[in-house]
């Protein structure tokens, strides 16, 4: 700290220079060329942020590893850094360089935010939080040589009258656009494995609506003369070539990024807002919910505003997972409207996927894909579930022993880092890089975009961007053969016959359901093998009657033809059945098809129909065996 002391020590008239960096890993893996950040990348707006809040006295360079090279020998009086966890070890390596050249270091972000005591053994200064109102203390503190180690927020900062991000800073023809901005902060959600509640509050901040569209002018202004200037001042070609590029939506600056993490948190807020958008004429793409598909009316509304896309945290098609990541908000029987629905207004939908819940087994892959490609979704992101620091997953999953890497730079989505409970963590790895695979394979991105409406040229470079990255940088995975068998046993059916309903005695229901109730009648079939035997272990839950019992009957068949391993049936957890959907099962005829490939148990049958015993045809004892 010596060196930063006397630094602090200039003439008032000299200017001082913050040198802000965004670390990127030089041997990534999955690191992007030019040409597919320029078509599927925007850059992150915390330094421009920063920059923004810097005293007017200091002169700011802002450098994004994952575009340009880092000088160590660039001369500055401070060195900042904004760290995701994945990003860490990069971080600490660029604040030691700079700390041997005698520069200080002050890290902040999401990872200094819930790792302080790490972060600090690497660098001269941790802010923690959301920065806009720590920041100037801080620029203040090293000017008078009393930087401190920790720098904690103590209020969420004010949206009103907030600084435009120094956007002007970023490097120009190196991403999708660098038209970046945010109209809320904070989520009122509170999804297990995210982190963007605990760091930027549990209820949603707005920016007024005014400022958002003067923000947006201001900055469209700025890179249209900029564009003007670079058409002017190269050859005829190339300025030719920019307006085609501008036609087509491809050019920098074709669509604004709204990189809010819930934007439509508030419906008068954003019909204010699209309102407003209007004016503008722009594109525009958000992170949305996927129930805004709910309301044609907003639907609507964004497109008339110039929405183009919107992300969309769909997670999982299960209906076990949302409930295990406490994302229940997502509705897994609405989603294939709520698509359509963005779909017919033009709308891009670019569902975020998560593998590795603790009700993922192997089938999850293929069926996420066959959802995907069945319904023309545009792009999608594939992510293993992470447990970050700072979240409750990394609580829980700390708490239960199943983390068995600590490695940071793999907490970036596309590692396994913990103990899955339904499949292996090889399994998981290689589910990953199949479902990549697959959905940018030609076949199916011809398949999704053909019904695409608008914006094919844009859509289809991305995709064709996308697919270059994953050859590039994904093996190729494999599924073992029991995913496709698990796959293919999975299913949600319809009970036709309610009649003579007999409840299971395990759930201590004391009187049938009326058959005009509309209380859980489908039959619920979830296969996986079994934690200890060597088996499929098929858990029912619901309503089971006749026609589905045959179902189920033709469903086993198959899975033991191909899977050569015992198959054991739980009705622990079935509501109800008819007494035909009870004689179907213990039919010998049919039972005895099964027999020379598995052998078939039926779990906690006779104890959950107890009373309806005597009614059935005496069952093959061996059917009823509880152990391999």
């Amino acid at each position: 700290m010596h060196s930063m002391k006397n630094s602090t020590h200039q003439s008032s008239t000299q200017r001082r220079t913050l040198l802000l960096l965004d670390p990127y890993p030089p041997n990534h893996p999955y690191r992007m060329t030019a040409s597919e950040r320029r078509t599927i990348w925007f850059p992150k707006l915390s330094l421009p942020v920063i920059a923004a809040h810097t005293p007017p006295d200091w002169d700011v360079k802002l450098v994004d590893e994952a575009v340009q090279e880092i000088n160590f020998d660039e001369p500055c009086d401070l060195v900042g850094l904004s760290v995701m966890t994945c990003y860490a070890p990069r971080a600490y390596e660029i604040a030691a360089e700079f700390r041997r050249r005698g520069k200080p270091v002050v890290l902040g972000g999401v990872h200094p935010t819930y790792c302080p005591d790490e972060a600090l053994r690497h660098c001269d200064a941790v802010v923690c939080g959301e920065a806009e109102d720590l920041w100037p203390h801080v620029i203040a503190d090293v000017e008078a040589g009393t930087l401190k180690p920790i720098y904690r927020m103590s209020d969420f900062p004010s949206l009103s009258n907030y600084q435009r991000p120094r956007i002007d800073l970023l490097s120009p023809d190196a991403y999708m656009t660098r038209l970046c901005t945010f109209t809320t902060r904070g989520c009122h959600f509170d999804c297990e494995f995210c982190s963007v509640s605990p760091f930027n509050g549990k209820t949603t901040r707005r920016r007024p609506v005014p400022e958002v569209i003067a923000e947006i002018q201001h900055a469209k202004e700025w890179l249209r003369s900029a564009i003007i200037d670079r058409m002017t001042r190269g050859s005829v070609w190339n300025a030719l070539a920019t307006s085609l590029r501008i036609w087509v939506g491809i050019e920098e600056g074709s669509i604004v990024a709204f990189v809010d993490d819930l934007h439509n948190s508030h419906r008068a807020y954003c019909r204010e807002l699209w309102q407003a958008l209007k004016s503008l004429n722009i594109k525009w793409g958000c992170q949305a919910t996927l129930f805004l598909g709910d309301d044609r009316d907003m639907v609507k509304l964004a497109a008339d505003s110039g929405c183009v896309s919107v992300f969309v945290g769909m997670e999982s098609l299960l209906e076990e997972s949302l409930d295990e990541t406490n994302k229940g908000f997502n509705q897994v029987r609405k989603f294939e409207d709520q698509i359509k629905m963005f779909h017919d207004h033009g709308i891009m939908v670019n569902p975020g996927i998560v593998f590795g819940f603790d009700n993922d087994d192997e089938s999850v892959f293929e069926a996420t894909l066959n959802f995907l490609i069945r319904n023309h979704v545009e792009l999608a992101y594939f992510n293993i579930l992470t447990p970050l620091p700072g979240t409750a997953l990394f609580e829980r999953y700390t708490r239960e022993g199943r983390i068995f890497d600590y490695d940071w730079a793999k907490y970036d989505g596309k590692h396994v880092v913990f103990k899955p409970k339904r499949m292996t963590p090889e399994q998981l790895q290689e589910g990953f890089y199949w479902a990549n695979h697959e959905f940018y394979s030609l076949s199916s991105i011809w398949s999704r975009l053909r019904h695409t409406k608008g914006r094919f040229i844009p859509r289809l470079q991305m995709n064709y961007e996308f697919r270059k990255l994953v050859k590039r940088t994904c093996p190729h995975g494999r599924l073992s053969p029991i995913a496709r068998i698990l796959k293919d046993l999975h299913g949600k059916l319809p009970t036709v016959e309610t009649s003579q309903l007999i409840p299971n005695a395990l759930q201590a229901i004391k009187q049938n359901v009326h058959p005009s109730s509309q209380q859980e009648l489908f039959l619920n079939i979830r296969a996986r093998q079994h934690d200890m035997f060597t088996a499929l272990l098929i858990e029912l839950e619901g309503t089971l009657d006749q026609l589905n019992a045959k179902e189920l009957l033709r469903r086993i068949s198959q899975a033991a033809k191909q899977a050569n391993m015992d198959i054991i049936v739980n009705f622990e957890h079935l509501r109800q059945a008819t007494p035909g959907a009870l004689q179907t099962l213990l039919d010998t005829n049919m039972v005895q098809r099964i027999r020379p490939y598995a052998k078939l148990r039926y779990r906690k049958l006779k104890e959950a129909f107890l009373s309806a015993w005597q009614e059935v045809v005496p069952p093959d004892q061996d059917l009823l065996e509880e152990g391999p």
